[in-house]
């Protein structure tokens, strides 16, 4: 049997397609593993003030949080396919509520891997080599933002 010219090179290219297809799922080695993404938050309020945080995303609550001067709250995620991960926290010192999201793949995913985040009377700063501060979108005088 005499295959054609054409033929074989069809042939030949639909072999090549399927040996890519299924070669991910066989072979670890060429596999390449999605880099896990950490946020720290760091209480850096002045006059040693204790700092609450309440942190979460579509998918996960990370609880209340109680941060002494200094102290900090760490969490380690992996970004979606679409790139939308978002985690948004809720702070309050004394009677004041500030929120803020903590991690917004669209604006931090290609800027840290590690994300270390200072918490601090006039906003949130991500620490560089040159602090990347931002100021708070809104607040609110409560007593209590559990309720």
């Amino acid at each position: 049997m005499i295959i054609g010219k054409g033929a074989m090179s069809v042939t030949v290219k639909s072999f090549f397609l399927l040996w890519l297809l299924v070669q991910p799922s066989t072979s670890h080695a060429i596999s390449v593993p999605k880099p896990q993404t950490t946020v720290i938050v760091r209480n850096e309020l002045q006059g040693g003030r204790d700092l609450f945080l309440h942190c979460k995303s579509a998918d996960e609550d990370l609880g209340l949080q109680h941060l002494h001067p200094h102290g900090t709250f760490s969490w380690s995620f992996q970004i979606n396919f679409f790139r939308t991960t978002l985690y948004h926290c809720s702070f309050q010192w004394e009677s004041v509520v500030h929120r803020f999201d903590i991690y917004k793949a669209s604006r931090d995913a290609n800027k840290c891997y590690l994300c270390s985040w200072e918490v601090r009377e006039d906003g949130p700063c991500l620490v560089f080599d040159k602090d990347e501060c931002y100021g708070w979108k809104n607040l609110e005088e409560r007593t209590n933002f559990l309720s």
